[in-house]
């Protein structure tokens, strides 16, 4: 069995969510030119062999990319043995390679004019994604082959964990610490000679910790180490050695080294994904779709609630794009007002109205010149400057107020809101035609209270900001209120729950923050929060009413969110769930990305 029929789940999964991306076709091939993962017409033909004279094969044996997007007589399409059957139209092919060996394929395929016209024009930035497919499958394959690895010997063996940037501890089936690396040894401050470690049960060093497998979820708990507690994100794993010996791989950070990385910028220039706090698995999804997307140069669009980090998430893609040497320009389209906005957005010339500077003024247009223009609460933008900017998605170029020659930008768009734009379309407050132009590359911001095992995460990061920047010494909450934040809804998420570590800093003459340090309006919402999940049917609140629309909505979050949860998030639990919900595993994919 080849190493990617091992994560063929995996594969398939990121294969689907790029196709549905990128509007065109994806597929992978191991070494012995077997089909591992496809979409389109390629998924009903997984597991079937493409044949030895393909390209397919050729990159193999070259070990080279081929792109076949301007020949449509290619003489080894010609003499491939599917030449008579296959609908293939356009494709970029590159290779898979592990420690020099080409390991399997990936590639982009067009089957229509639309997904070719697509293929030609953003070559450059379907390739740098389907580079990024690659080594993702790459980075996994070398995880593998690590494991695999783990009966060598005792030398060999640190050597590896010792470099990987995780704190790795490996146990034996009797709980029983076999290797452990340095990062480990430095983060739990252990004096590794006087203290033995090897083959001492984990119970011993961690106080009464048992290493259960944590289902491939990272946990937040507090470790009792020599006197002292540490509060650490870990993830457990069971892996099996010759097919017989169960043994444990625990891998973790603590808490404060993750604040650390996050508290490293001091400027929003500086901003990368390393700074956003966020270890859950749906946060950690959004990441790194957004990764993906700063590869290319396509339009994104930021959906979320307020306090969810758009202009967070908006800096670190800029940062992390080819984009990252040029200007990011801000821009909040609801906090300017409407007789403002074209003059911020177009600039104009001196003198083109009554009140206008003598020397005139640059728009943000031409201030983000070759970078990057986050158009944030994009929603409020008037109806006729939609249009307007529609014209310089299409063409490029922007007209100053008083002008006469037109002026090429050259702008990545990013825009956001926590506002529904479909429905605005719907009640034509919104162009359908720049929704679908600045909709290319959507990316949904999780509320916080969808991923619960950030807010203490989120809670110490704060804390330990907002006491270095109110000179107040650190400061930790207690039991009680780490249950209170846990099962409390955040609607205003990350800002909220600033706004109410920051009044209990205030408030609280301990280090340790407490139930009676938090705000009255917080406790008296905590304490009705369990009516919130339900509507009053007898007497409903007219001003309170949702549409049905949007129960509906809330009601399908919960429940697919629900059966991810139980049943697992594979892509052949996916189909299942799809399949009992009646829907097709597209119209499932889609409703998990808007969700």
């Amino acid at each position: 069995m080849s190493y990617l029929k091992l994560i063929d789940d995996k594969i398939q999964s990121l294969a689907e969510s790029l196709s549905s991306i990128l509007n065109v076709e994806t597929t992978v091939v191991d070494e012995h030119l077997l089909r591992i993962a496809g979409t389109g017409d390629f998924y009903h033909r997984i597991n079937e062999s493409s044949p030895e004279n393909s390209l397919f094969a050729k990159v193999l044996k070259t070990g080279k990319a081929e792109l076949n997007l301007y020949d449509k007589k290619n003489p080894i399409c010609q003499t491939c043995n599917n030449s008579d059957t296959c609908k293939e139209l356009k494709s970029m092919i590159l290779p898979i390679k592990v420690e020099n060996d080409v390991i399997g394929v990936v590639s982009f395929v067009s089957f229509n004019a639309a997904q070719d016209q697509l293929m030609v024009e953003k070559k450059e930035e379907y390739l740098e994604i389907l580079k990024h497919f690659a080594e993702t499958i790459e980075k996994e394959i070398i995880s593998i082959k690590m494991v695999n690895k783990l009966n060598m010997g005792i030398a060999e063996i640190n050597g590896i964990i010792n470099s990987i940037n995780r704190s790795i501890i490996i146990l034996n089936k009797e709980q029983r610490i076999i290797y452990i690396n340095s990062k480990a040894i430095k983060s739990l401050n252990i004096n590794f000679s006087a203290d033995k470690i090897i083959n001492k049960r984990i119970g011993s060093i961690i106080k009464g910790f048992k290493a259960e497998d944590t289902n491939n979820k990272e946990v937040i708990g507090s470790w009792a180490i020599g006197g002292k507690l540490i509060k650490v994100i870990y993830k457990v794993n069971y892996i099996i050695l010759d097919n017989k010996n169960v043994s444990t791989i625990i891998n973790f950070d603590t808490l404060d080294e993750i604040i650390s990385i996050a508290m490293t910028y001091n400027s929003d220039e500086e901003t990368t994904f390393e700074n956003i706090i966020g270890r859950s698995q749906i946060m950690q999804d959004v990441i790194e779709k957004a990764k993906i997307a700063a590869k290319s140069d396509s339009t994104i669009f930021l959906h979320g609630t307020s306090g969810t980090g758009k202009e967070l998430f908006a800096r670190s893609i800029h940062n992390a794009s080819y984009r990252k040497d040029g200007p990011f320009v801000a821009v909040n389209c609801a906090a300017l007002p409407e007789n403002l906005i074209e003059s911020e957005l177009f600039g104009y010339e001196k003198g083109s109205f009554t009140g206008a500077s003598q020397k005139g003024k640059t728009g943000k247009f031409e201030q983000a010149n070759n970078g990057t223009l986050f158009l944030d609460e994009i929603a409020d933008l008037p109806l006729h400057l939609q249009a307007k900017l529609l014209r310089v998605l299409q063409d490029k170029k922007i007209d100053r107020i008083g002008g006469s020659a037109q002026i090429n930008v050259n702008v990545r768009i990013i825009s956001a809101t926590h506002k529904n734009l479909e429905e605005m379309v719907r009640n034509n407050e919104f162009r359908e035609d720049l929704f679908y132009r600045l909709n290319v590359i959507p990316l949904h911001l999780p509320s916080l209270k969808d991923r619960e095992e950030d807010v203490l995460l989120c809670s110490e990061y704060i804390i330990k900001k907002l006491c270095l920047k109110m000179n107040k010494s650190p400061k930790r909450i207690s039991k009680d209120v780490e249950t209170m934040f846990m099962g409390y809804g955040w609607p205003g998420n990350v800002r909220e729950l600033e706004n109410v570590l920051e009044y209990a800093i205030n408030f609280s003459f301990d280090d340790e923050i407490t139930a009676e340090n938090l705000p009255e309006y917080f406790l008296a919402n905590y304490a009705k929060k369990d009516n919130d999940e339900y509507i009053n049917i007898e007497s409903p609140e007219i001003d309170n009413l949702k549409s049905l629309g949007d129960i509906t909505k809330e009601y399908e979050k919960k429940l697919i969110r629900k059966l991810i949860s139980k049943y697992g998030n594979t892509t052949e639990t996916k189909r299942k769930i799809a399949e009992k919900l009646g829907m097709s595993i597209t119209t499932l994919y889609r409703k998990l990305n808007d969700y």
